[in-house]
């Protein structure tokens, strides 16, 4: 009954399908230069190669593309901030130009221009991206717009859009009608444009902003754009990370997306004039271009960032409704949960002794948390206080093995001392089976509840253990132990999904541990994630190791057609038996000792 409810309110969110309003190209010709954003390109490799964030060459070329603006005749800022560089405190700058229009709202062209510490020239990450805010800078210069356009050039990129969150913080962004941020746009033999709507909260890009980029790169550049699957959608919202300039302003609710060039990208050290395409950059800049005269074509803003995702080109499911979807799902845990209590009530079972052992098994695993943020903070793991840490960089790239080696044999004797503890202390208890299977449920009701309050996307991770831990039953560990781990399934498979998304390969396990020990992973649900396993743990064992027949652990609203099933009262009488058998064997094993030798 549960799940037929469950079915009715999934089908009722349905309802609240709708479009995705996307924008209508301008009739008039795109006239992004790609002639003149080539040559930017190798001008910016050749006079200014190897700009880290805060060095020399960073510094003077932030100059030159002011420079650049004011040559065009537009209004031009230098905005200086301080941030933290590898560790070090270093002055960092962004540079911006307005085009003013003849209406409110503006629009926003963004291009960092920093490199990775590792790379030489930089032509394609990010030269060909401030080329094309060049080119598309000129152009809009010489054709009529009416919404406000700034052209950022941010730096910091590398270590995590130090720049672009930098601008979001300090400016105001209810007026922005879009920010398109341009990065890689010119790898040869790209045959399309990649999209990057996420952030680091469970908020994405609008559906209208990721589905414009299609026919914009479709029309005149005759290229695809590699839009995201409804799962890799609503697992980006469950597991928010996005490192892009995008990032910051998705994350405010601002309508944000990077374009690049399809295909994969060059190494660092490899990034060089070599490894781009003039025709690449042409095609990307006119879809881009397309792009921002589609938005300017607009009289109101697009919806906003949010957890709006788009089934097709045409549907999309609002934020509240995924949301509500997955708490509907919850329904038939919470209706197992409530009748493993009333039978527990009738029963007389006291629950204490239940939630006492859930709390030693728990102790261990915030251990190991407490290990891991002590490390942190004195410094024996790296830290990025300043932003989101790209899953390109240097930091992500280079694990710390010796470190994470002595950090892991350290974690395993605190993990075993506290182990021994909890068990030392649970012998003291005589804790009932059906005690710790119903406080089991009732945890992981309370984890989704939590969770639907901190991210209530991320509720699809515990979906498979809410589906599955009821269904586990005592005897072997096909019937105990394999549901309640198979409930478990959802943790990795955002490990593998960023994996290959990223293109961090096997380093992801790195990757989400820098995440996790600098807290951009924030800590209540690394809590609930630690609640979560060792929940699991105590509920498989507890079903394997009582030495329980098949069908001996049964529930009167869930077992009604099991033949030969044990009443309420008669297993009342049974588990009073064991335990006085239990206590009995304890004073015969205690007097069998003797005395006490003094």
């Amino acid at each position: 009954m549960a799940w037929v409810v469950a079915a009715v309110l999934v089908v009722v969110a349905l309802f609240t399908l709708g479009s995705a309003a996307t924008p209508k190209l301008s009739q008039e010709p795109p006239s992004f230069d790609g002639e003149a954003a080539f040559a930017d390109l190798v001008t910016i490799v050749e006079d200014f190669p190897q700009r880290v964030a805060g060095s020399d060459p960073d510094n003077r070329m932030g100059i030159w593309v002011e420079q650049q603006f004011r040559a065009m005749g537009l209004e031009t800022h230098i905005e200086g901030f301080a941030a933290t560089v590898n560790g070090k405190a270093v002055a960092l700058q962004n540079v911006w130009a307005i085009s003013k229009g003849r209406t409110q709202g503006t629009i926003m062209v963004l291009a960092n221009r920093d490199v990775p510490p590792l790379a030489t020239q930089g032509a394609g990450d990010n030269a060909s991206g401030v080329a094309a805010m060049l080119a598309l800078a000129e152009a809009f210069t010489v054709t009529a717009h009416d919404h406000s356009i700034i052209f950022l050039c941010t730096t910091g990129d590398a270590f995590g859009a130090l720049g672009a969150n930098e601008f979001a913080q300090v400016h105001q962004t209810d007026d922005l009608y879009a920010v398109l941020a341009l990065r890689d746009v010119a790898k040869r033999d790209s045959d399309g444009i990649g999209v990057d709507g996420w952030s680091a909260e469970p908020r994405t890009a609008p559906p209208w902003l990721w589905l414009l980029s299609a026919p914009a790169a479709k029309r005149d550049s005759n290229m695809e754009a590699m839009l995201p699957t409804v799962a890799a959608q609503v697992l980006r919202l469950a597991v928010p990370t996005g490192a892009g300039s995008q990032g910051p302003f998705v994350a405010k609710g601002v309508p944000a997306i990077t374009v690049s060039a399809a295909g994969p990208s060059a190494p660092a050290r490899n990034d060089t004039v070599d490894t781009v395409s003039k025709e690449t950059l042409t095609k990307v800049g006119t879809a881009a271009q397309n792009m921002i005269m589609a938005v300017d074509g607009t009289n109101a803003p697009g919806a906003p960032s949010g957890g709006t995702i788009f089934l097709t080109r045409k549907a999309t499911l609002p934020g509240g409704a995924l949301a509500a979807i997955l708490a509907a799902l919850l329904l038939p845990l919470v209706a197992f949960t409530v009748d493993l209590f009333a039978h527990c009530r009738r029963s007389r079972i006291r629950l204490r002794s239940a939630f006492v052992r859930a709390g030693l098994h728990l102790a261990p695993w915030l251990v190991l948390i407490a290990i891991v943020y002590f490390a942190n903070l004195v410094g024996l793991l790296p830290r990025s206080p300043d932003a989101v840490i790209p899953p390109d960089s240097r930091l992500a790239d280079t694990p710390r093995y010796l470190r994470v080696v002595v950090l892991v044999a350290l974690m395993l004797l605190a993990y075993a001392y506290a182990v021994a503890v909890a068990r030392r202390l649970e012998r003291r208890f005589t804790t009932d089976a059906r005690a710790t299977i119903l406080v089991s449920h009732l945890l992981l009701v309370l984890i989704a509840l939590l969770l639907l309050l901190v991210n209530p996307y991320a509720v699809l991770l515990v979906l498979p253990g809410a589906i599955l831990w009821p269904l586990a039953r005592p005897g072997g560990w096909a019937r105990s132990i394999f549901p309640v781990y198979l409930g478990l399934l959802m943790v990795p498979v955002p490990l593998i999904y960023y994996a290959l998304q990223l293109d961090v390969g096997w380093k992801v396990w790195w990757y989400f541990f820098l995440l996790f020990e600098n807290r951009t992973i924030p800590a209540v649900p690394v809590l609930l994630a630690a609640l979560f396993f060792s929940t699991a743990g105590v509920l498989a064992h507890t079903l394997h190791e009582r030495g329980l027949a098949p069908g001996a652990l049964t529930w009167p609203a869930v077992d009604r057609r099991m033949p030969g099933r044990m009443s309420d009262e008669e297993w009342a009488a049974v588990a009073e038996v064991e335990t006085r058998r239990t206590r009995h064997g304890g004073r015969a094993r205690r007097r069998s000792r003797g005395p006490l030798k003094r």
